[in-house]
């Protein structure tokens, strides 16, 4: 998961600015720029403060990308789908994960 874009997508859905969401989430103007353009992550407090200024809590910010990469799996053909476990199989044996 990018965490700035999905930060910069929820900021946009909530018709917030970059001023007003770092004002909201008592966290520096360059800090917020540095997390929106991926230079920088954010601690997990700083992550928190933004989501509550989002009103959104932790687990939301991360659920929607998983629900997202599971229907996109979901669409794969039954060939593809195959292929894929069969490639994940590869990789577990290759690196020795049982």
């Amino acid at each position: 998961m990018n965490v700035g874009t999905r930060i910069v997508g929820l900021r946009q859905v909530k018709g917030l600015s970059q001023y007003k969401l770092y004002k909201l989430a008592e966290i520096s103007q360059a800090a917020l720029s540095d997390i929106e353009a991926n230079k920088k992550s954010p601690t997990i407090s700083t992550l928190e403060k933004i989501c509550h200024a989002l009103e959104i809590s932790l687990s939301d910010f991360f659920a929607e990308d998983k629900e997202q990469a599971v229907s996109k799996l979901d669409a794969l053909p039954t060939d593809a789908k195959k292929e894929l476990e069969l490639f994940k199989e590869f990789l577990f044996y290759k690196y020795g994960i049982k």
